[in-house]
């Protein structure tokens, strides 16, 4: 097993300000933010013990993950912890039992009255305790108050929620450390409503908006006003209180730290959290589109979920509070990197960056694919299909552009595609016949470069001329495609299906347009545009002889060659699997049309039936091979290889052992060739 940690380490490493620090579940949402935050030191790097609940999950820069699963873990895990300078523990995934432990740990005894010392510790630990502003939800207060860290002997719980064990375990830590002579200092530090970092109280409206699904609500009237917190912002809190707590005297100070954003106030005033109503509409406007969020009065579902019921709780907020003045000083975080806060602003003035943390955190990425190509080579139908496929998980945004598109029809996409619903989902653009002059005027842009050089100064008595501004194009990379898809088809299949879709207008002079925009010599292209400009490489779809379901195929094949996206999506797996299914239904379905159809031939062409009869078998053999080919790949290894593999080579390694030929492996070969051809012939 591991070394034994010895309890004589010291807590400070002699080379600098590194320390041994212990976070309980390192791998929950908030642990992992605060190894981020705690890893680094000014002397080099500190080092990280702790639990967690999933280990795979625990961030690679944790030095020791420990458990208390039997008695020789457990104390394992108690010596860890005496030998850590800080120890972190958050009510978000901790319990009662997990937090006695720790003040056992620790060397009192939670449970008897008063707490009751049970030795000596080889040093001072600083135990920190991460809380939520919810404990405070029904304090008193007047009318527009801001309530402060000094208030927290004040701090009541909504009755009959869990945070009144939450308070009870606060006040817990408080007793059992908070003595004279003790040797541990127990500090609580509680945030206001956590957002960032890919989300955690937040994540299902940011999810639904992502998706595209108008499921949100706003409670009441939404003009309660609920604090927040970053969750960086809050783990740089706890840091501080970690760096500095050999200064600080939990007897004489306030024990207690709040952590809430500061949003920007009119000259006078105090700063003022968001209302609900902000918040929700915020999360809608910036990452979706755009629809007035209804009210609810009757929002009490007994059924909710335990995070469905924190969402409630958190969104029902209506308390005002100051930042602990650690959090507001000059020197906040100074050595961080970036130093100081991370949304001190506040959520909405940072809702951008918080939904790209979103979208980084979950795997969400944008689907920029445009489809351009000859007239009716299927790119209507291929951009529909795209749109279904995705539309699994999300609602994809479908666009086109007008076969003979001027500048305002130009000027409209460039709207539509930077919309923020296409900078986070993306879009299908059926951009039609479209060459490289009006691909340069989507995705490019004119900017004026600030001026470098230095003119030499005019002559005495003259005035200097202005010079123009430089302008420089380029591209847009937030609207610009990641995905290029050209159709390609002789003119005579498009033509033919020009004609049988009834299109109106002039196929001749859709064609010209697209020759000389795309197929003429000394002409830059399309293709030349994504190449050459963006960069990008232009998967060429050849259409002749390929129905819409084989395009498709190639399509996603093509989309997804870098990896399948998250994005709400089925699992690769169960897209193969439907594929399979599709195509031996599809068999099945044209052997038994084939079969029927030779049914009713003539009875005297009898040559044409045994041909049909022989066709309708042959597909018949296909289906049934597809069936059994299904069969094998869903049949787990071992039972593949104990039915089909080990019986015969069990039996011709019984027959070298009885011949004891020259060559046992030439010998073994032809024995299982041989024995499969009887078998095979014998099942004939």
């Amino acid at each position: 097993g591991s070394p034994r940690v010895l309890p004589d380490i010291s807590w400070r490493d002699a080379c600098g300000e590194r320390m041994r620090i212990f976070i309980h579940n390192v791998d929950s949402f908030l642990g992992k933010t605060l190894v981020k935050e705690l890893r680094k030191a000014d002397g080099g790097l500190n080092r990280i013990f702790g639990t967690a609940s999933n280990a795979a999950d625990a961030p690679k820069t944790v030095k020791r993950m420990v458990c208390r699963d039997d008695p020789k873990k457990a104390k394992k895990m108690a010596e860890t912890m005496q030998s850590c300078r800080v120890v972190i523990m958050d009510l978000f995934n901790c319990s009662l039992e997990d937090l006695h432990f720790a003040i056992n740990a620790l060397k009192v005894d939670p449970k008897s009255s008063p707490p009751k010392v049970l030795g000596e510790l080889e040093g001072e630990v600083t135990f920190i305790l991460v809380s939520s502003i919810k404990v405070w939800a029904a304090t008193d207060r007047a009318k527009g108050a801001i309530l402060k860290d000094s208030d927290y002997l004040r701090r009541k719980p909504i009755p009959g929620t869990k945070f009144e064990q939450w308070k009870e375990m606060e006040d817990l830590v408080f007793n059992c450390f908070n003595r004279e002579g003790s040797q541990v200092k127990g500090f609580i530090v509680s945030g206001g409503v956590l957002y960032g970092e890919g989300e955690y109280s937040l994540a299902q409206m940011f999810k639904d908006a992502w998706r595209g699904e108008n499921a949100h609500k706003i409670l009441d009237s939404g003009t309660n006003r609920v604090p927040m917190v970053h969750a960086r912002d809050l783990s740089r809190l706890i840091r501080q209180v970690a760096l500095t707590s050999d200064s600080i005297n939990p007897l004489e100070s306030t024990p207690f730290f709040l952590a809430a954003d500061q949003p920007p106030a009119p000259e006078g005033q105090p700063s003022l959290p968001p209302t609900q109503a902000e918040i929700v509409q915020g999360i809608v406007d910036t990452m979706g589109e755009h629809y007035d969020v209804p009210r609810v009065s009757d929002y009490d579902d007994p059924g909710a979920t335990e995070k469905e019921k924190d969402l409630r709780t958190s969104m029902t907020l209506d308390l005002s509070i100051e930042p602990s003045a650690i959090m507001l000083g000059e020197e906040f975080c100074a050595s961080s990197e970036p130093p100081g806060w991370i949304c001190k602003d506040g959520f909405l003035a940072n809702l951008g960056t918080i939904c790209d943390e979103f979208c980084a955190g979950n795997k969400l990425r944008a689907m920029k694919i445009l489809i351009a190509g000859p007239p009716s080579s299927g790119k209507t139908a291929l951009s529909n299909a795209v749109a279904e496929h995705y539309r699994q998980g999300f609602k994809i945004p479908t666009l086109t552009l007008k076969t003979h598109a001027d500048q305002h029809d130009l000027d409209s996409m460039v709207q539509q595609v930077s919309a923020n619903v296409c900078r986070y989902r993306g879009y299908v653009l059926d951009a039609g016949i479209i060459g490289f002059e009006e691909a340069e005027k989507l995705f490019r842009f004119d900017v004026e470069v600030p001026k470098t050089e230095e003119k030499e100064p005019p002559a005495d008595g003259e005035e200097a001329e202005p010079s123009p501004p430089k302008i420089e194009r380029r591209l847009n990379e937030e609207t610009a495609p990641t995905f290029v898809i050209v159709t390609q088809a002789p003119q005579g299949l498009c033509k033919a299906k020009w004609q049988a879709s009834g299109s109106v207008g002039d196929f001749d002079e859709a064609m010209r347009s697209y020759v000389a925009s795309n197929l003429t010599e000394d002409i830059h292209s399309l293709t030349d545009f994504f190449q050459d400009v963006v960069n990008t490489g232009v998967f060429n779809l050849p259409v002749a002889g390929k129905d819409e379901e084989e395009l498709f195929e190639s399509t996603r094949i093509y989309l997804e060659s870098q990896g399948r996206p998250f994005n709400y999506l089925p699992t690769e797996d169960d897209v193969a699997k439907e594929i399979r299914e599709k195509r031996a239904a599809k068999l099945a379905k044209a052997a038994e049309e084939a079969a029927a159809a030779s049914q009713k031939k003539d009875t005297g062409e009898a040559k044409q039936q045994e041909e049909e009869r022989r066709h309708a078998e042959r597909l018949r053999i296909i289906a049934q091979h597809e069936a059994e080919h299904l069969t094998l790949e869903d049949m787990a290894l071992r039972d593949y290889l104990m039915s089909y593999m080990v019986p015969s080579l069990t039996e011709g390694l019984i027959e070298v052992c009885k011949v004891l030929p020259d060559n046992p492996i030439d010998y073994l070969a032809n024995y299982i060739e041989e024995h499969v051809s009887n078998k095979d012939s014998a099942q004939h």
